[in-house]
């Protein structure tokens, strides 16, 4: 894209999960800063891909942003004089702001424009690629909802970040973000980055800030090369912890009869909505696996219950329409499934333009024979 900010095109890369094709959905979108090194942005999208199929985050679009110049973008305007005499050898640095404008009125909308997007937004950046995200929470606060700093580098300008961050917290109460941040142990960086990032660990920690969902991880032995490798499973692991129901969570909520299991789930969204700042429902494959789970965990009426209210929220989602017709089924309502399964062949018809051919008739098939079993 041609950018302003800059005065030159500037690149950005997008990988999309694989059920984007398959569904009308809108998807929370990853940053990942250091777009340009292809072997962290593989990382990345594979980490997300395993996570998500494996059911331990959410299925997330990523926008890997790429970078020409690292201390000229990532880094904040400088506050002490002798920070631009101690990096000349970098270049021009303390320009954080363009980095910034680049991000809010020519990527953003681009992606927000092209994609099917939910105002949820978590960036990820390693070394000074941290350094930048960690300034966006004090400059730009929108931006992100929830960051993973991974090994950034908090000496830059005489700690400036640890100083701003004090009078933040000094300042301020709220603090509605997932901040995940790490640093290793070995080799020359970690050990020069390490002192400076436990003083921020040690404002943030014993900030009282209301809505901060916060971690920090010394990673023993790890060096600034090996710490993303963990560090971003780790951080969108602390993000599904807020954002996420675990089975845990759906166990406690089965087992409280101070009120219902869907009340549970409804108040569980509200709060997630207050926290997030928009209206969040459950997916229409959350809901399903929440269906799901409480039929197998022994309550086929719940289970019920709970996919007519997916299907209320998703009228037209194929698989809901099946999955009814599974859980009548186990229940011996034969007649009454055969009308699911049916419900579920007619809307994957009329969506049929939505589907490639394979997947088309690997569903098709699979619904078929459901019908023709019930029906016998």
């Amino acid at each position: 894209m041609q950018s302003e900010a800059f005065e030159k095109a500037r690149e950005i890369r997008i990988w999309v999960p694989f059920s984007y094709t398959e569904t009308k959905e809108s998807y929370p979108v990853i940053y990942l800063f250091d777009g340009q090194f292809d072997a962290l942005f593989d990382m990345t999208t594979g980490i997300s891909d395993y996570m998500s199929q494996t059911g331990l985050a959410s299925e997330y679009i990523i926008v890997g942003v790429k970078t020409e110049d690292r201390p000229k973008e990532f880094t904040p305007t400088f506050l002490n004089p002798k920070t631009g005499a101690n990096w000349k050898d970098k270049g021009d640095v303390g320009n954080a702001k363009l980095l910034e404008i680049h991000l809010q009125k020519e990527v953003f909308p681009f992606v927000e424009k092209q994609y099917r997007t939910t105002p949820f937004r978590v960036a990820i950046g390693h070394s000074l690629g941290g350094t930048f995200l960690l300034n966006t929470i004090l400059d730009q606060p929108s931006f992100f909802k929830s960051i993973i700093a991974i090994s950034p580098n908090i000496t830059y300008d005489f700690e400036q970040l640890v100083t701003r961050f004090s009078e933040f917290t000094d300042k301020n109460k709220v603090l509605n973000k997932t901040i995940y941040i790490s640093t290793g142990t070995a080799e020359r960086l970690e050990e020069v980055f390490k002192p400076s990032t436990i003083k921020l660990d040690s404002v943030l920690k014993n900030a009282d800030l209301k809505g901060l969902n916060y971690r920090f991880e010394v990673l023993e032995g790890l060096n600034h090369s090996e710490t993303p490798i963990v560090s971003i499973s780790k951080g969108m692991n602390q993000i599904s912890k807020i954002w996420n129901l675990s089975e845990v969570q759906q166990e406690h909520f089965l087992k409280d009869t101070s009120d219902t299991f869907i009340n549970h789930l409804k108040a569980f969204y509200k709060n997630k909505s207050r926290w997030a700042g928009y209206d969040i429902i459950p997916s229409a494959d959350e809901a399903n696996g929440f269906g799901y789970f409480v039929f197998h965990e022994g309550d086929a009426n719940l289970g019920l219950e709970i996919i007519d209210w997916a299907l209320k929220l998703y009228p037209n989602n194929v698989n809901l329409y099946d999955s009814k017709g599974e859980m009548l089924e186990a229940q011996e309502k034969f007649k009454e499934a055969s009308v699911y399964y049916k419900k579920a062949l007619d809307k994957l018809e009329t969506k049929k333009e939505e589907y490639d051919e394979e997947n088309y008739n690997y569903y098709k098939a699979i619904y078929l024979k459901n019908l023709e079993r019930v029906n016998k």
